[in-house]
């Protein structure tokens, strides 16, 4: 038996990714009206339940509540003490996570199939009736102490707070700077009243993905469709938070005994909802969003400044920005920054090469193929879609936009929104 040879002399053919298929959500409702998104994705036997909730820290009354409610549900409920819950994943090999963000909280399941009911009613009593036990709740706060207490003292985390704070104000939840003593300021009172208000069905939308069938849909009716579980019925009136971006130019925090500057570059945009996103994206790539990028290859590879920067739209709720991101040895921290700039004015200034332009187009529909490849990445793609209050319809505008945008289309959009006049930057560490 003889086998051929590969070819190995030659680079294979790029093959061009024209469009792709995006699944569309089933959509039903639960008995007590919660909303049900259910995708068939995967050869898997394994089910994927995420539960969103209008309640993240754009809700809180004091900092570090919503997270602490959060991710405290799986330290005890009425009829399981943590000890139990973690035995319980455990025995059927499932995954319980809880997190919130700024904007949502998010509690997921992951099980195998046939093990769906019992993993569920764990999920089902941790979400509807938790009672954050005292002692957990003290040793959850002393161990988000200690890590805070870490984290300020590196110019990465030093830098990325106060670049936060310079764009939204202090005031806003997506810029204030959580503060030591805040981690004493929080109760098991706070974490059960935000749970009360906020972990209701009526404050609540279900995903579901991976192999369902109709015993998915009655699991998810026994456990969390019930009457017991349906909230007061009144709205929750968003905050209206509006940013106040500093007018200074620069925000420096020094820490004289680091050997690397922390930068971040960037500004106020706006959120996927934006007609401009897709193609605003695009620009972003092509700056600074995979490791081919401009920024990549002026500041690590050519200049040897770094080994690594990135920049990145960065969309929440309700609002959106842009940042560019890196470490850099202080000695050349200026030269870093003016570096920068100047790949910032190339794009509103030259037009964009089809040859880059095409590795850029390969790269994007890549990400989007693999955002749609099984169970678990298209749960987390449209998590996002959710928390946005969009449909699939976004993906298919990103598709075409990818497609169909032009080197001069680029160069608008960067004459548009990349103006460095207008970027606010925080270096933390030396800036010689």
């Amino acid at each position: 038996m003889t086998m051929e040879n590969p070819e190995r002399t030659q680079q294979p053919a790029i093959q061009t990714i024209s469009s792709i298929h995006i699944a569309r959500a089933q959509q039903h409702t639960l008995s007590n009206g919660l909303p049900v998104y259910a995708i068939e994705s995967g050869t898997e036997d394994i089910v994927k339940v995420d539960l969103l909730f209008r309640a993240g820290n754009w809700f809180q009354p004091k900092p570090l509540v919503a997270e602490a409610t959060c991710e405290m549900l799986s330290e005890g409920s009425q009829n399981y003490t943590s000890r139990q819950i973690a035995a319980q994943m455990d025995y059927y090999g499932a995954f319980l996570r809880t997190a919130a963000n700024k904007d949502v909280a998010n509690v997921s399941l992951l099980t195998l199939k046939k093990y769906l009911s019992p993993t569920l009613q764990v999920l089902a009593d941790v979400v509807k009736k938790p009672t954050f036990p005292q002692q957990e709740l003290i040793t959850y706060l002393n161990n988000k102490k200690q890590h805070y207490q870490l984290e300020y003292t590196k110019v990465n985390t030093l830098s990325k707070v106060h670049f936060n704070e310079a764009l939204f104000g202090s005031h806003h939840p997506y810029g204030r700077i959580l503060q030591l003593e805040d981690h004493d300021q929080v109760g098991r009172d706070d974490l059960g009243d935000f749970h009360q208000k906020h972990y209701t069905a009526d404050q609540c939308a279900l995903l579901v993905t991976g192999k369902i069938d109709e015993s998915v849909f009655q699991s998810l009716e026994e456990q969390l469709g019930g009457e017991d579980w349906k909230g007061s019925g009144n709205t929750i009136q968003t905050p209206d938070f509006r940013p106040f971006t500093t007018t200074e130019t620069e925000v420096f925090t020094p820490k004289p005994d680091a050997v690397q500057s922390a930068l971040r570059i960037g500004k106020v945009l706006f959120n996927k909802r934006h007609p401009d996103f897709p193609g605003l994206q695009v620009v972003n790539t092509i700056l600074g969003g995979y490791f081919g990028s401009r920024l990549m290859k002026k500041i690590r590879e050519e200049k040897g400044y770094t080994y690594g920067i990135f920049s990145v739209l960065v969309p929440m709720v309700n609002e959106g920005y842009l940042t560019i991101a890196s470490e850099v040895g202080a000695n050349v921290c200026r030269k870093a920054i003016d570096a920068i700039y100047e790949e910032i004015k190339k794009l509103r200034e030259e037009k964009v090469g089809q040859p880059e332009l095409t590795m850029v187009r390969n790269y994007m529909m890549g990400q989007l193929l693999r955002a749609f490849d099984g169970p678990l990445p298209t749960a987390s793609t449209y998590m996002s879609l959710m928390e946005m209050n969009l449909d699939e319809d976004y993906y298919q505008r990103v598709v075409y936009t990818v497609n169909n945008i032009t080197p001069e289309d680029i160069r608008e959009l960067a004459n548009k929104y990349l103006n460095e006049q207008e970027m606010v930057r925080s270096v933390a560490g030396k800036c010689e």
